[in-house]
């Protein structure tokens, strides 16, 4: 799988999971607190250190910043 496709399921599957957490009418913040720790874990558990798990949070959050920037039509 490359890359951009492997990108693309897991941005699907993000929004997916705030569809279901929409939908069980929980708190947005806690449900979002406990998607992001879900998330995270991931990452430190499936990277090979915990700086590359790190290094994938760094650029997700950068590229969540970068999209949200875009969409609200600042750049």
């Amino acid at each position: 799988m490359n890359t951009e496709k492997g990108y693309v399921a897991g941005y699907n599957a993000g929004l997916d999971a705030l569809d279901v957490c929409s939908k069980s009418r929980a708190n947005e913040k806690n449900a979002l607190a406990g998607l992001m720790t879900v998330v995270m874990h991931a990452a430190y558990a499936m990277a090979p250190t915990e700086e590359a798990a790190e290094e994938i949070i760094t650029w997700a959050q950068q590229k969540a910043l970068e999209n949200w920037i875009e969409e609200k039509g600042e750049k």
